[in-house]
């Protein structure tokens, strides 16, 4: 996967990190109480479509990369898609 840098909100740029994205819809996964095997398989689907949707950026926003998480995690579950939402200290 090429370099995407991901625009924080006071300006400065980081390196998007797909550990850091994969532990995310894992987390949010687990908090909707699914399995350990189940959140990892989510995690897996999540990130493949989160790369694909990054393929053809260069930069991106961190809210909107919140967003598209967010979109991600409704297609494959809803409270974890909720969950991630409205408890943020779950990345």
């Amino acid at each position: 996967m090429k370099i995407v840098l991901v625009e924080k909100k006071d300006g400065r740029c980081e390196k998007f990190d797909e550990k850091k994205s994969h532990d995310v819809f894992c987390r949010a996964a687990l908090n909707a109480h699914l399995s350990v095997a189940e959140a990892g398989k989510l995690a897996d689907k999540a990130m493949k479509d989160l790369k694909q949707f990054l393929k053809s950026k260069r930069k991106i926003k961190s809210t909107e990369l919140f967003m598209q998480k967010i979109k991600i995690l409704k297609k494959y579950n809803k409270e974890a898609a909720f969950l991630y939402k409205t408890h943020r200290d779950v990345n």
